[in-house]
């Protein structure tokens, strides 16, 4: 199926601020991702419309968002080392593109046009970095597509932008809240003494781990370039697991911590145990938004924490507490510009003689959680065992050795794993999930033997 652009309409538009700068912070490190893997890294989201959308309603909300927005109209610059900076102008003229179905089903054009913004890179330097576009059939709007390139929106901050929209007064148009930090000012203020202070606190932390880690999780691998995309390389799978999000529950009751520090203990200790190593040390994905001032920070605020834990030899209750402790200190220490940490990195590999690997990361999307009030039983938890499962596929490339994304869900553990085989095998890949499980599992019905 081909996509058929029949109009491309102009959006013009005009914002109150504007300039030039330095990356705020996180969008260094979503900058340091797309690079890595050689990808925008798109968020892109189908919207189905009511009857009777007109064209004028998202001329209206693209405006809005391009003009309220700095990051929305963010464009790149790279000096002659290939660094970034941003270019902000003050107004321009963007495009809906049009795409008539042609007699096709139209939620499938939809899918097909979210697909080919996810997969073309944006032009950093020419391109904003928000497509829109609208799929029509038999002259009626079915659909709205539209896509983020990664480095100016994370799924928090897309979300604070519908939510200004929505909320805006019927009236005046005005939205009840200000936009929040923008990323201009963000690295300005990122800049001053108090900036300045933090980044040199969280660059401490880092030096004393880096001294410290395992040059790389996966000692027996030969490093390989992530753009040798041999067949059989790259895999992905969707993993669920019911007895594993109810063990995590009765576990943290027991011992009054969230399940989040659970899980990563758990993680850590299967990680050491198909790899042999045991001072574990991965990169964690921290929400700087619980930050003063950030909660509503316009554009990308995750940046990656350094989190080491020693599991030689410690019980896996006493592994919990440790974990705990260990996340706490990561995520204090993962507000930083991840150009000096690369530089700091490089430099340390040096002194040590050997290169650094930190490909390893763990990111638990599923925020803040309830207390526990009441624990799964064992009988609960036995009869979910049935229940995992995880469908692997191949897919075409990534930028970490080895990845698990954890999504919220009520009722399972949902996690995205992804795993380069030159690093970890399948088959490893497949133990190492199965060991997390039965671990937790393990010490929720069996308290004593944890």
């Amino acid at each position: 199926m081909d996509i058929v652009v029949a109009e491309r309409i102009a959006v013009p538009f005009t914002g109150d601020s504007g300039g030039t700068g330095e990356l705020s912070w996180g969008q260094q490190a979503v900058w340091q991702g797309m690079v890595a893997s050689g990808v925008s890294l798109t968020m892109t989201a189908v919207r189905d419309l009511a009857p009777g959308a007109e064209v004028a309603e998202f001329i209206d909300e693209y405006g809005f968002y391009l003009g309220r927005y700095e990051a929305m109209r963010t464009l790149l610059r790279f000096d002659s080392d290939g660094r970034a900076t941003q270019l902000v102008p003050t107004s321009g003229t963007a495009i809906i593109e049009v795409c008539d179905t042609r007699g096709a089903d139209p939620a499938e054009v939809a899918a097909q046009v979210g697909a080919h913004y996810t997969a073309k890179n944006f032009d950093y330097e020419r391109e904003w970095p928000m497509r829109w576009a609208l799929v029509r059939h038999g002259g009626v709007l079915t659909h709205a597509v539209v896509a983020l390139a990664h480095h100016v929106a994370d799924p928090t901050s897309a979300m604070a932008m519908f939510e200004d929209l929505r909320d805006r007064d019927a009236v005046t148009g005005e939205p009840p809240r200000p936009p929040g930090i923008q990323p201009l000012e963000q690295a300005r203020m990122q800049q001053t003494p108090s900036g300045r202070r933090q980044n040199e606190a969280a660059l401490r932390y880092w030096e004393q781990q880096l001294r410290a880690v395992p040059p790389t999780m996966f000692p027996g691998a030969t490093p390989r370039d992530h753009t040798d995309r041999y067949p059989g390389r790259f895999w992905q799978a969707d993993y669920t697991s019911a007895a594993l999000h109810l063990a995590l529950r009765a576990v943290a009751a027991r011992l009054g911590v969230n399940t989040g520090a659970v899980l990563y203990a758990a993680f850590a200790h299967a990680l050491s145990t198909v790899t042999g190593v045991a001072q574990v040390a991965t990169t964690i994905t921290v929400n700087n938004r619980f930050r003063p001032g950030l909660d509503n920070a316009a554009g990308p605020m995750a940046q990656l924490g350094l989190c080491t834990i020693d599991v030689a030899g410690v019980g896996f209750e006493d592994l919990v507490r440790s974990a705990r402790r260990r996340l706490l200190t990561a995520q204090k220490h993962a507000y930083y510009s991840p150009f000096d940490s690369d530089d700091l990195v490089a430099a340390i590999a040096e002194d040590r003689g050997t290169a650094i690997d930190l490909r390893c990361m763990f990111n638990d999307r599923r925020g803040d959680e309830a207390p526990i009030t009441t624990a799964p039983t064992r009988a609960e938890i036995g009869a979910a065992l049935a229940d995992t499962t995880a469908v692997w596929k191949e897919v075409e490339g990534l930028h970490q050795m080895f990845m698990i994304h954890v999504n919220p869900h009520p009722a399972a553990v949902d996690a995205l794993v992804q795993v380069d085989t030159a690093y970890l095998s399948h088959a490893d890949a497949v133990a190492l999930l199965e060991r997390m499980e039965s671990t937790v599992v393990g010490a929720a019905v069996d308290p004593v033997a944890s």
